[in-house]
């Protein structure tokens, strides 16, 4: 992502007297993230496995994995990294994958989506995701302890 932190505006008010809105790309990464966590069969957004799960408990680094940018027009380019499960329908899960961070992105920010790209890194079997998902919990709880 650019050092300068990109932001767009949502929207203005009639008359100008309440001033501008703006959505950092940050918060659009992040909103981008969790829309892709919530598809069945996609088990991380960019990094390693164990990153993905560890992001999952934490704020840190929520945007790995995500790049956004616009087009002319002002409409979001969405790149995305995921890992999935072993065993899904990689084409039909990347599928529903764009449309859902696309649906979601243009409900919570009021702009669209031009295009949401895919790069699958990786796939992970259920038993491996389940044993990361109990590490990074159990990671989670003892950083929150000390």
């Amino acid at each position: 992502m650019d050092q300068q932190e990109p932001s767009i505006e949502i929207g203005e008010d009639q008359d100008g007297t309440l001033g501008q809105i703006k959505v950092n790309h940050t918060v659009v990464a992040t909103i981008v993230k969790m829309a892709a966590t919530s598809v069945k069969g996609v088990v991380g957004v960019g990094g390693s496995f164990i990153e993905n799960v560890s992001a999952l408990f934490s704020s840190k680094d929520y945007d790995k994995g995500v790049r956004v940018s616009e087009d002319e027009g002002g409409n979001y380019l969405i790149e995305l990294r995921v890992h999935m499960e072993y065993g899904v329908a990689l084409a039909q899960t990347a599928e529903n994958l764009q449309l859902t961070v696309g649906k979601q992105v243009t409900n919570m920010t009021g702009k669209t989506v031009a295009a949401v790209d895919v790069i699958i890194e990786g796939v992970k079997m259920p038993e491996e995701v389940a044993a990361s998902r109990k590490a990074a919990e159990e990671e989670s709880k003892n950083s929150l302890a000390d």
